[in-house]
């Protein structure tokens, strides 16, 4: 499998506290996405966090390596840039949010695996339902170079809106969608993590 972006340098600001340092299963809520990424065959985990998160974390996995994004007040799309940096180059990659913790290993790797078969005249990936997209979402080696024109936090996703045509959207359940910035949001995500660990005792 391909290498993974994973942008873990937010704020958190309508958390009020850094979101990826809370308790979720047993870890914190990134190193739950970390084991995700690499339990679906993720090769390797480029991760872009911001410096209270990287001192949180002082030993890594295997096959992960981390960075700090030192100006996260200038958008999602820096830490994109860094993320560019430290892939490799002819390679495809998938770009994966740090707050996405119900994300299965199964999930990630089934969408690998259809990324993986792709006809040629299509170059991206993604998880969509109503029109939105969800994550993580997979690119073929093209993106590195484009994505390099991205600004703020919506940069990358105008420059995906300039090749609609090589866009394969893919119908995938609610996890890719689950992303987290408010208490509300947290506490909805540990419900549901509780739930499924009772639901899968008494299978």
């Amino acid at each position: 499998m391909m290498e993974a972006i994973l942008l873990g340098a937010g704020l958190s600001k309508r958390m009020g506290r850094q979101k990826l340092l809370l308790p979720f299963g047993g870890k914190t809520v990134i190193e739950t996405v970390i084991d995700n990424l690499l339990d679906a065959g993720v090769e390797r985990i480029c991760a872009v966090l911001s410096r209270e998160v990287a001192a949180a974390l002082p030993r890594l996995p295997s096959g992960v390596e981390a960075r700090v994004n030192e100006a996260p007040e200038r958008g999602q799309s820096s830490s994109l840039a860094i993320g560019l940096e430290m892939i490799g180059e002819g390679r495809g990659f998938c770009i994966m949010l740090a707050d996405l913790p119900l994300v299965t290993p199964e999930a990630i790797a089934a969408l690998a695996r259809r990324f993986e078969a792709l006809p040629p005249e299509k170059t991206l990936l993604a998880p969509c339902r109503g029109g939105v997209f969800g994550h993580p979402m997979f690119y073929r080696a093209v993106w590195r170079e484009r994505f390099r024109a991205a600004q703020g936090d919506m940069g990358g996703r105008k420059i995906v809106s300039l090749y609609e045509s090589e866009i394969e959207r893919a119908a995938a359940p609610d996890c890719h969608f689950k992303d987290m910035d408010t208490p509300e949001d947290y506490a909805e995500r540990v419900k549901q993590i509780e739930v499924a660990k009772k639901r899968e005792e008494t299978i």
